[in-house]
């Protein structure tokens, strides 16, 4: 419990110190990994020490959403501007990483902000750097998902497709078409300041 103490105490301080590096930022928008309530986080996963944080106790005008809707905000602008007219209606967004972001375009899916059932598994098999297993492995539970709600395409991203050629792995073994993020690990800070728009 003090390991947590001291990194929310640093977490915050950092946070401050940030934030006076912009001193004509007048808003701030979050994207964070977790259960997120207004301006707080009720719960994080895979950061502890967020739990019940609340962000507006340090800097009033401040707006936070789950980062995988931060992510697929940010790429639909990108499709919709630059890439497509219209982009497909039914559009999931999921993130490959410390844990899976989930979210589904126009939609605010509340379960999507907690871990998926099988995610321990999947960190076992990301941290074999068995490329070939992960692949099949995330083709079958994500399939499972993008059936469900019968999403027409995928935008994926996070830290795993960094790996090389990981992206093509997982792309042959999807049900629907695969577009890879345009903005990498920038895109959750992009949707997030979106939220002023």
């Amino acid at each position: 419990m003090i390991l947590g103490a001291r990194r929310y105490g640093f977490f915050t301080a950092g946070f401050i110190d940030l934030i006076k590096k912009f001193p004509r930022a007048d808003k701030v928008g979050i994207s964070v990994a977790g259960v997120v309530n207004g301006t707080r986080v009720k719960i994080s996963p895979n950061i502890k020490y967020l739990k019940n944080f609340d962000f507006r106790k340090i800097f009033k005008r401040v707006k936070v959403d789950n980062d995988a809707r931060c992510f697929l905000r940010a790429e639909i602008r990108w499709l919709s501007h630059y890439l497509v007219a219209k982009p497909p209606s039914k559009i999931f967004g999921i993130t490959i990483g410390t844990g899976i972001g989930r979210a589904f375009s126009g939609k605010k899916i509340k379960s999507f902000e907690y871990p998926e059932r099988w995610e321990k598994e999947y960190q076992k098999i990301r941290d074999s750097k068995d490329d070939q297993k992960l692949a099949r492995y995330l083709g079958v539970r994500l399939n499972l998902i993008i059936k469900k709600y019968r999403s027409n395409s995928v935008i994926l991203g996070g830290g795993v497709l960094g790996r090389k050629g990981f992206f093509e792995m997982l792309k042959k073994r999807l049900s629907v078409e695969a577009i890879k993020a345009r903005f990498g690990i920038r895109a959750g800070a992009i949707g997030a300041a979106m939220l002023w728009n």
